[in-house]
């Protein structure tokens, strides 16, 4: 493996580690909920979500520089917690990322571009961060999220899919792209957190 290649994974995840914590999550069942069939209060909803837990698969591109695997976010409040496997399980961390305390400048050197990560906790339930300037596109005909640019990053919702035992239909396919900087992420599944 060229040497480029292998530094984009080690730089991302050393970026990582320099984030502040949080533990004592427990994962439960997500509520047997059906969410607003309006935009507007859809977004409402899901902006207010106290946590969740998403696990899947990522891979992230920048030029001929990449890497994949497993992945799983929990979030809880203000407070997340990103656990990375490599390939067939091998090299993997994990890390305590916490908005509050995050000036995010290892992680955008190790990609080349700013990553903002308290906004990630919103793109991923397919809404915009509220505290930033978006530009939304919507589903023809639905109150969901086909595309979002926001903070210089575009975010398009290739899919959604149910979740099993609920009511909820949420992003299963998400495309993040900025400056060259590409990130996949194919969800296989979601839970509910209790802080």
């Amino acid at each position: 493996m060229p040497r480029s290649r292998a530094a984009l994974p080690s730089a991302l995840l050393l970026g990582l580690l320099t984030l502040a914590g949080c533990a004592g999550l427990r994962t439960v069942s997500l509520p047997d909920l059906e969410l607003p069939s309006s935009w507007e209060s859809r977004r409402s909803a899901l902006q207010a979500w106290p946590g969740y837990d998403l696990r899947g698969r990522i891979a992230v591109a920048r030029g001929d520089d990449g890497f994949s695997g497993a992945l799983r976010w929990v979030q809880s409040g203000s407070k997340a917690r990103l656990e990375l496997d490599g390939p067939l399980g091998v090299g993997g961390a994990r890390y305590d990322l916490d908005p509050a305390t995050l000036d995010g400048a290892a992680l955008g050197q190790a990609l080349g571009v700013p990553v903002p990560v308290a906004s990630l906790r919103y793109w991923l339930l397919g809404v915009p961060d509220p505290a930033l300037a978006a530009e939304e596109s919507l589903e023809a005909g639905t109150a969901r999220l086909a595309a979002l640019r926001q903070a210089g990053w575009s975010v398009v919702y290739a899919r959604y899919a149910p979740v099993p035992g609920t009511r909820l239909e949420l992003p299963q396919r998400i495309e993040v792209t900025r400056e060259g900087v590409r990130l996949r992420l194919l969800v296989e599944g979601w839970q509910g957190v209790r802080p």
